[in-house]
């Protein structure tokens, strides 16, 4: 039996791939905070060990030996403290020693929980002309911990993936992140603000996201970095097109009311390459997909 260790599994990514691994047969060890949090999933091949950063030097005396470690474990991934430099450098250094942890406890691969907004920070830096968002804070700290852990686990002899996200819709995300944002405006008929939507994105359901992650963690090729989404993009403006389509057909949508604040140049990640090197692709529908987290968004009641 394969032995995975989650940190952040009471996350909306971390929770629904800690349920999804238990699915595959996997024994899962999820480190988070309160234990409590998982109850809900709670089973004979799922085990808690409870640890905040601070606690992340002694991993290793707690969990005696595992086959890989996926770290989605992070603090400010959206809102204000994407642009707390503190809180930032502080995901970073526990990202650090999550790695050499997960080496001292036996592990071959260690997986990053990356951003596809580290390709802003890429490009920035490739232009040498920077005039950065305060998200950019987030983004480079991710990318910094990337960069260290490859150095580190190159050091300890562990290999190494990270994985950069699309924007992640499904049931379990409580954020008010723009997917969720824009589903609710729809679900209460309430036409959203919108840019003009003409650059590329992507909106990945977690039933996809779940699998691409286990497919590079499994057969990711050593020190790749990966980009967790669908390989052919759509313009910002279809997507959500489509999702109004789903959700509100009857309401019309008036784009560029906001600037565009960053348009994502995909030309620094191959979306095809994951595919390539594990066969595993997005396959999930995308209306169903929308209609489905359309119905968790309702269920969080939020009004407007």
């Amino acid at each position: 039996m394969k032995t995975a260790v989650v940190t952040g599994a009471t996350g909306f990514i971390g929770k629904a791939f800690t349920k999804y691994l238990l699915l595959q047969g996997y024994q899962v060890i999820a480190v988070v905070r309160k234990s409590s949090r998982l109850k809900d999933i709670a089973q004979e091949r799922l085990f808690c060990v409870e640890a905040d950063f601070d606690d992340y030097d002694d991993l290793h005396q707690h969990i005696k030996e595992a086959n890989i470690f996926y770290h989605f474990a992070w603090s400010g991934a959206y809102g204000l403290d994407t642009a707390n430099f503190e809180i930032q450098l502080k995901n970073t250094m526990a990202t650090c020693k999550a790695l050499v942890q997960a080496a001292k406890i036996g592990c071959k691969k260690f997986v990053l929980a990356g951003t596809v907004a580290e390709l802003e920070v890429l490009e920035h830096i490739d232009h040498n002309v920077c005039a950065p968002r305060g998200t950019c804070i987030y983004a480079a700290a991710k990318l910094n911990a990337e960069m260290m852990c490859k150095t580190l686990a190159m050091e300890h002899s562990i290999e190494f993936n990270a994985g950069l996200f699309a924007n992640i819709i499904g049931p379990g995300d409580y954020s008010h992140r723009s997917t969720n944002s824009i589903l609710n405006m729809f679900i209460h008929n309430v036409k959203p603000k919108l840019v003009k939507g003409d650059g590329l994105n992507d909106w990945l359901y977690i039933n996809d996201a779940v699998r691409l992650i286990e497919a590079m963690g499994e057969h990711g090729r050593n020190m790749k970095t990966y980009y967790i989404g669908h390989i052919n993009l759509w313009p910002l403006r279809k997507i959500i097109e489509k999702a109004r389509d789903t959700v509100a057909p009857n309401m019309q949508l008036t784009f560029g009311e906001y600037p565009d604040a960053f348009l994502t140049d995909y030309r620094y990640i191959s979306t095809k390459e994951l595919f390539e090197d594990t066969g595993c692709k997005a396959e999930y529908d995308f209306a169903q997909a929308v209609r489905e987290t359309a119905e968790w968004v309702k269920q969080l009641d939020w009004g407007i």
